[in-house]
């Protein structure tokens, strides 16, 4: 029952995160003769994806962005800024945010409605760098929306919580969806089937905007909070350019000024010793 109920709240990763430290905790409990046998035995976990992840496009964040309601929609901007994961974003504090330094520091995540507990793991405790357009929406986000203490709220003045915004993420979603049906109906064409974009998507843009920038995995593996460069890699790696790719780019920066019409073969040549009289 635990583990059905997870599945509906929770990736198939985290299930099995949880899983796998419960599995530990029961084996030493077993051990020490707490508890005569584990009840991690037999249990369904969620199957994880095979294919690899495809991060939105600008495009598309853009779309997710103006289709959320006025008083979130700084988040998804926040989100796709600084890779923060959902539980994290909803756990932030108007403090936690260094307007001046441009940072976003992460000390706790909400868990659920009401409760507020540490980060994901030890690494997921960190201080986020972020840009002008992060740190520009959130400051227009606290002059519409004011607060002293959660940097996100809903109406009724209580910290947003994941229920309300899986719920909106959703309308959104479903607004964009049929906006696209409107405009195909109206200019006579087939309507188009949007990509079915979930909030961690906007982590995976995050990470994969700094790999085309030439992050490393171990810069990409701290401000995203992985645990391992392993588990970062695991996720991300066809995003980085494979071997070949990267050797091609190294020579054609070294050998640059051999390219043809960068200078007179002759004048090359007579540099080189022995070669010319």
């Amino acid at each position: 029952m635990l583990f059905k109920y997870l599945s509906d709240q929770l990736g198939p990763g985290s299930v099995r995160n949880v899983h796998d430290v419960l599995v530990r905790v029961m084996t030493a409990a077993v051990d020490d003769k707490v508890v005569a046998s584990s009840p991690c035995r037999r249990i369904t976990l969620p199957v994880m994806p095979d294919e690899e992840v495809a991060p939105p496009t600008v495009a598309q964040v853009g779309a997710m962005a103006r289709a959320m309601p006025p008083y979130i929609r700084a988040a998804v901007v926040t989100l796709a800024g600084s890779g923060l994961r959902i539980g994290e974003l909803l756990g932030l504090k108007v403090a936690d945010v260094d307007f001046k330094a441009g940072t976003i520091r992460v000390e706790r995540q909400r868990l659920q409605p009401g409760k507020v507990g540490p980060p994901k793991t030890a690494k997921s405790r960190r201080t986020v760098p972020v840009g002008e357009v992060v740190t520009d929406a959130l400051l227009g986000h606290l002059a519409a929306r004011p607060s002293t203490e959660w940097l996100f709220t809903m109406e009724e003045g209580e910290p947003l919580n994941y229920r309300r915004w899986k719920t909106e993420w959703n309308c959104a979603r479903r607004a964009l969806q049929a906006a696209e049906n409107e405009a195909a109906g109206r200019e006579g064409r087939k309507s188009v089937e949007l990509p079915h974009m979930v909030t961690h998507g906007l982590r995976h843009f995050y990470a994969s905007a700094l790999i085309a920038g030439g992050a490393s995995v171990k810069q990409v593996q701290m401000v995203l909070g992985h645990a391992s460069a392993v588990i970062t890699l695991r996720i991300y790696a066809h995003l980085w350019p494979g071997e070949e790719d990267r050797t091609r780019s190294v020579m054609d920066a070294v050998l640059g000024g051999l390219r043809t019409g960068c200078g007179p073969v002759g004048d090359m040549t007579s540099e080189i010793a022995g070669q010319t009289a």
